[in-house]
């Protein structure tokens, strides 16, 4: 059996079980409202959560700069082409 990246699945098994698969049964046909809605779920290891905390690097959030930051964003008063340049370089220094 193959399967393709846009979900197509070949083979002489794929299309038994698509025949199969797509025959409506007794008691899905009964009861529509058995259907489940599948739900979105994300896992994330403790070290996945620990790489992002700002505790464990040192440095404290700051929220009365980052404030201050939005605010001269919105009156137009942040040159932002020297401020991302400066950011991506110390961004890029900190990588090594």
């Amino acid at each position: 059996m193959q399967i393709s990246g846009n979900f197509s699945v070949s083979g002489v098994d794929a299309s038994r079980a698509a025949a199969k698969s797509n025959a409506p049964s007794p008691v899905a046909a009964a009861t529509p409202s058995a259907i489940a809605t599948p739900v979105d779920q994300l896992e994330l290891s403790a070290e996945a959560l620990s790489i992002g905390s700002s505790e464990q690097s040192g440095q404290a959030f700051r929220a009365g700069k980052v404030d201050s930051l939005r605010e001269a964003i919105s009156q137009g008063n942040y040159d932002t082409d020297e401020k991302m340049s400066a950011a991506l370089d110390r961004f890029l220094d900190q990588l090594g």
